[in-house]
């Protein structure tokens, strides 16, 4: 019988006390800043009508949604074999009509089943989330999906998962743009977060790089040589076109937009030395934020707009600072390592990640992160040359360039530094940024 065909029922007070009792066990704290993983069980999704026609679509679907929930960081995914089975019930109603129970044994993990139906050009995923001991699906939903669009579907349901058992968004639904040299070209690409559907936006013979995004992850913004200068261009990731921005007779380089959309930040030489300014997406209000005799360059924004974390040799050697989004109020950040470059703010707001050469007698780079306010900086990799560092859009992970396999290559890894994990191979990639959510489907 159909998920969706079953139907709400009066609970009893003892039940629904203990539903709430389980559901707080698997609420996330995020404010803290060790984050609990849920259990939860994915079951192989069945066909609803014609299983022949249907093939291995729903297989598919449920083994893409299982990966995507173990790779998110928000879920320990169990395998259905790993506990006794589970008891459907069918219950006689009143009229005749039948109505499907479920009976949990050996876990409180929350069950994901679903089953997998075509309705013409469209099939349709039918969802249900069952949280034991209630045996009614505390969610459901019906997603409709082209069926050559499977990984996107799969996304999507995972992020309705996701957003229904922990009430965070995930990254399911983002991409990832990075730079892939050829030669001695270098090119903007994208891909979905874990790798997948890995494709060039430009083929110049020039040199495209630091690309950034707008959060309406419809714009791209990034630095190009291909009128001879440095200078910042937007790509339109609608039309495919590229347009310039940002065009000085200096260089013009690593710019950031701020998450409501309204600055974006960038370094220049155009008073001699690289300073950092801001100006409005439209062209507007120009306004240099730094005036120092050294080097300031790299900027990235705070969740709040408020602030902006950058990269300055002020100090002697390159290390982290933040000021106001007016240029006031600079403080430094970070006190070790000889070299730290590429800072990053979370958008949760509680960490900055960087890139740092602890000393000279070890001169490679790796990520760190460190609260705002200060103190013990955490160091998150080691071998190898890590840099370029980006947060996921839920702040729950990071991605880097790693040149640990002999060649630049793109991974990423939980913010604490575990679930390290390879996204590119074969190409020449570096310089990751992530982007926002931007959903693929509808439920």
């Amino acid at each position: 019988m159909n998920l969706l065909s079953i139907r709400a029922r009066v609970l009893s007070l003892c039940i629904l006390l203990s539903a709430c009792a389980s559901l707080a066990q698997i609420t996330l704290r995020t404010e803290t800043a060790s984050v609990g993983r849920l259990d939860v069980v994915v079951y192989p999704f069945t066909a609803d009508g014609d299983g022949a026609f249907i093939g291995e679509l729903p297989r598919q679907l449920s083994d893409l949604i299982k990966g995507d929930l173990s790779y998110s960081g928000f879920f320990n995914v169990i395998d259905p074999s790993d506990l006794p089975p589970d008891t459907t019930i069918q219950v006689k109603k009143v009229g005749g009509t039948f109505d499907t129970l479920m009976t949990f044994t050996g876990s409180s993990a929350a069950r994901i089943r679903g089953t997998v139906s075509v309705k013409w050009d469209k099939s349709v995923a039918s969802i249900a989330i069952f949280q034991p001991p209630l045996r009614d699906p505390i969610h459901i939903s019906d997603f409709t999906f082209q069926s050559d669009k499977v990984r996107d579907a799969a996304h999507e349901i995972a992020a309705w998962i996701t957003r229904m058992l922990t009430g965070e968004e995930g990254s399911f639904l983002t991409r990832i743009a990075f730079v892939v040299k050829t030669g001695q070209n270098k090119d903007l690409w994208l891909m979905d977060w874990d790798g997948a559907n890995a494709r060039s936006l430009t083929r110049d013979q020039t040199l495209n790089m630091s690309p950034t995004w707008a959060p309406d992850g419809k714009t791209i913004y990034f630095t190009s040589f291909r009128n001879g200068d440095a200078d910042i261009y937007r790509y339109d990731l609608e039309t495919g076109k590229v347009r310039p921005f940002i065009q000085t007779p200096r260089t013009d380089s690593a710019p950031s937009v701020s998450l409501d959309g309204q600055w974006v930040a960038y370094g220049s030489s155009e008073s001699g030395n690289f300073e950092i300014y801001r100006i409005r997406p439209d062209g507007t209000q120009k306004t240099q934020l730094t005036f120092n005799g050294r080097d300031d360059t790299s900027p990235s924004w705070s969740p709040t707009g408020r602030e902006i974390v950058f990269t300055s040799d002020r100090s002697g050697q390159p290390h982290i600072f933040i000021m106001d989004f007016d240029g006031i109020n600079v403080r430094r950040l970070t006190h070790s390592g000889v070299y730290n470059e590429t800072a990053r703010w979370s958008p949760r707001g509680d960490l900055i990640a960087f890139c740092s050469r602890e000393s000279d007698a070890y001169p490679k780079f790796q990520v760190f992160t460190v609260q705002p306010s200060g103190g013990r900086e955490r160091r998150l990799t080691d071998g190898g040359n890590k840099f370029d560092c980006s947060w996921s859009p839920d702040g729950m992970k990071l991605v880097f360039t790693s040149t640990i396999e002999g060649r630049t290559s793109i991974w990423t890894m939980n913010w604490d530094g575990s679930n390290a994990r390879q996204l590119t191979f074969g190409l020449e990639a570096s310089q990751p940024q992530w982007g926002p959510v931007v959903p693929f489907v509808s439920p």
